[in-house]
């Protein structure tokens, strides 16, 4: 009969969200040679849910050609880059670590399987657009603290603003 050492049970990763427009971190950024041999960037993108938790892992390939800048310059805007037509920018893959954006995530057929189904990135909001999302999305209520002073028929609390100081 098999056995094994037992563990603090984990949830397991979420694989999967509706289509709609997210907040990720790029979590991590290789440099590599597509297979035309142009210089390429591979992007983990990961999905960042309410209350921080994980979304799925996707994929974003930034290819530095003029046919593929677009990409590159909605991935820089997205992340908070400036990008000004015509400078020459030079982008390194360890600095993109981090960096946060926000994204319109879309659903694509597996390759081996069609009728399995995996998030990708439609495209990166910036300007306006990313800032008219962000403005939109729900802002944590500011907590009050609460002092607890003692009375002879147990605890009150009090809002912040009174002191419990004895005035002497």
């Amino acid at each position: 009969m098999p056995t094994y050492k037992a563990s603090e049970p984990k949830q397991a990763a979420i694989y999967f969200v509706e289509p709609g427009t997210y907040e990720v971190e790029i979590v991590k950024a290789v440099e590599k040679t597509s297979q035309a041999g142009n210089p390429t960037i591979k992007l983990d993108v990961q999905v960042i849910l309410e209350n921080g938790v994980e979304g799925p892992k996707m994929w974003e390939h930034l290819t530095f050609t003029p046919k593929a800048a677009w990409k590159v310059d909605q991935v820089l805007s997205s992340i908070g880059r400036a990008v000004i037509p015509g400078e020459d920018v030079t982008v390194e893959a360890e600095d993109l670590i981090g960096e946060k954006g926000v994204c319109l995530v879309g659903v694509e057929p597996g390759q081996t399987n069609p009728d399995h189904q995996f998030n990708c990135i439609e495209r990166w909001l910036f300007g306006d657009e990313k800032t008219k999302w962000l403005g939109n999305r729900r802002k944590p209520a500011a907590k009050t603290d609460k002092h607890i002073v003692a009375k002879s028929n147990g605890y009150v609390a009090q809002p912040a603003d009174e002191t419990d100081d004895i005035p002497f």
